[in-house]
C-alpha cells in the first residue's frame, strides 16, 4: 500500500498538468475520466504488482492422505464430460477421491457417458451417478453437498480437465492451511480453436490469475471459482451452500469471508477449462460475472465483510464498476480523438503506461513459467488481449451491471458455448 501510494502521488503529478492541457472540456468530465483511466487505474496495479513481487516465492505444503469428495454438475455436457471423468480417475492422489456426478437435468448423452465411466471405478477413485431435475448449478450442487462425508469436498466443473497432480497439490494447501476455500489456477485447454479462445488464454494466464494471488495472499481470494475449488464442508453448510444466482460461487465466497473464514489460492493445483469460443459468447459469459460480482456485494457489501483485507478487495470491486464506464466513456472517446490530432485522454503517456502493463504481465508470466505447469504459447494471442480484451470486457460487464439495476432476469444458457 505504501508503494501503491507513492505510485499514486506520482500520478497525480503528472495529472495536474494533463487536466490543464485540456481547456476545451468541462474540467469535471477531464478529472472523472483521468482518475478512471489513469489514477485508480495505476494505483490498484500499482498495489497488486507491489503486493505479488513481496509474495513471490513458491509455497509446497506436505502431502496430505485425507480422503475428499469432488462435487461435479453437468447438464447437457456430453462434449467434455468423459475427459474431465477420466481425469479425475488418473489423478495421482495419496487419499482416496469420492467423485459425485450430478446429472442436472440433460437431455443429450451425458447421462450415458457417466454411466459408461462408472465402472472405471478403482480403490483410489469410486463414482456416483446422481440425478437432479431442478434447474440450476445452485440446487444440483446443494443435492450433492447432502452426500459429502468427508472433512473436505472440491468442485469441478464438466468441462474442465485436471493436470494430474492438481487434486493432490489444492488438498495439501487447505489442510495444512486451515482455510475455508482454496481456488485453483484455471488455465485455457481449447487455446487454438478460435480468436476469442486465444485472447482468454491470457487474460486466465496473467490477468486472472495475478489477481488471485494478491488476494490471496492475504487469505481474501474474492471468488473460489466452481470450475475448480476446494471446501472445508462444515463452513459451506454453516452458510448454508450454494444460493441459486448466476454468481453461485461469488456469493458462497463472500458469505464465508463474512463470517472470518479464509480464502486462498494454489497456483500448482491446475485445471483446464473450455472457454467460449466465439466473441458473442465470451461477450454473454463476461456479461454473467458482472452479474455475479454485483450479487456478491448486493448479499454482503463491503462493510459487511470480516477483515479488513475483505473490505479492500470489495471495494476496489466497487470501483470497477467506475473504472468500466471510465474507460468505455473516456478511454475509447480519447482513442477517437486521437485519430484526429486531438491527444486529450490518449498520447505519450499512454504508450509508457502501456510498457508499465507489459512490464507487468511479464513478472506473471516469469512466475507461471517457474511452476512448470504446460500452456500454449500464441505471440497475435498476447497482442489481440492486450490491445482488444479490455474493450469487450468493459463493454460486457456495463452491459451486466445495468441488467442487473434493471432487474432483469437473467439465466445461465441451457446448450453448450
Amino acid at each position: 500500500m505504501v508503494l501503491g501510494t507513492i505510485w499514486l502521488g506520482i500520478s497525480l503529478f503528472f495529472a495536474v498538468g494533463w487536466a490543464q492541457g485540456i481547456p476545451s472540456l468541462p474540467a469535471l468530465y477531464v478529472w472523472w475520466v483521468i482518475l478512471g483511466i489513469a489514477i485508480l487505474p495505476g494505483f490498484f496495479m500499482g498495489v497488486m504488482f507491489f503486493s505479488n513481487l513481496l509474495h513471490w516465492r513458491i509455497i509446497s505444503y506436505p502431502d496430505t492422505e485425507k480422503n475428499t469428495t469432488i462435487l461435479m454438475s453437468a447438464r447437457n455436457e456430453e462434449a467434455h464430460i468423459e475427459d474431465a471423468i477420466q481425469a479425475i480417475i488418473n489423478q495421482q492422489y495419496k487419499g482416496h477421491i469420492q467423485l459425485l456426478v450430478i446429472d442436472n437435468g440433460s437431455t443429450d448423452q451425458t447421462k450415458e457417458k457417466i454411466l459408461n465411466l462408472k465402472s472405471h471405478s478403482n480403490s483410489t477413485c469410486s463414482i456416483q451417478y446422481l440425478y437432479c431435475p431442478t434447474p440450476g448449478k445452485a440446487h444440483a450442487l446443494n443435492a450433492a453437498l447432502l452426500l459429502v462425508h468427508t472433512p473436505y469436498f472440491i468442485t469441478v466443473d464438466a468441462d474442465t480437465i485436471l493436470e494430474k497432480y492438481a487434486v493432490q497439490k489444492i488438498m495439501n494447501h487447505i489442510v495444512y492451511c486451515k482455510n475455508a476455500c482454496v481456488a485453483g489456477n484455471l488455465l485455457v485447454k481449447n487455446t487454438t480453436q478460435s480468436f476469442a479462445s486465444r485472447i482468454q488464454t491470457y487474460d486466465y494466464l496473467l490477468s486472472i490469475a495475478s489477481v488471485k494471488r494478491f488476494q490471496g495472499s492475504y487469505g481474501s481470494t474474492l471468488v473460489a471459482q466452481g470450475a475448480f475449488s476446494v471446501y472445508e464442508t462444515n463452513a459451506v453448510l454453516s452458510v448454508g451452500g450454494w444460493t441459486d444466482v448466476l454468481g453461485e460461487d461469488i456469493v458462497l465466497t463472500y458469505q464465508l469471508l463474512q463470517k472470518k473464514f479464509t480464502s486462498s489460492y494454489e497456483p500448482k493445483a491446475v485445471g483446464y477449462t473450455i472457454v467460449p469460443e466465439t466473441l458473442k459468447a465470451l461477450f454473454h459469459q463476461r456479461k454473467r460475472w458482472a452479474i455475479g460480482m454485483l450479487e456478491g456485494l448486493s448479499v454482503v457489501p463491503p462493510w459487511k465483510q470480516g477483515t479488513i483485507y475483505s473490505i479492500f478487495f470489495t471495494i476496489v470491486n466497487c470501483f470497477v464498476i467506475y473504472l468500466d464506464l471510465a474507460f468505455i466513456f473516456g478511454f475509447l472517446p480519447g482513442v477517437i480523438l486521437a485519430l484526429f490530432g486531438h491527444f486529450y485522454f490518449v498520447g505519450i503517456l499512454t504508450l509508457f503506461a502501456s510498457i508499465l502493463s507489459v512490464i507487468v504481465y511479464l513478472f506473471m508470466y516469469i512466475y507461471q513459467k517457474r511452476i512448470g505447469i504446460p500452456f500454449q504459447n500464441s505471440f497475435f494471442g498476447f497482442l489481440f488481449f492486450f490491445l482488444c480484451f479490455q474493450p469487450l470486457q468493459s463493454l460486457a460487464s456495463i452491459s451486466g451491471y445495468t441488467r442487473k439495476l434493471l432487474h432483469k432476469k437473467t439465466t445461465w444458457s441451457l446448450g453448450p458455448f
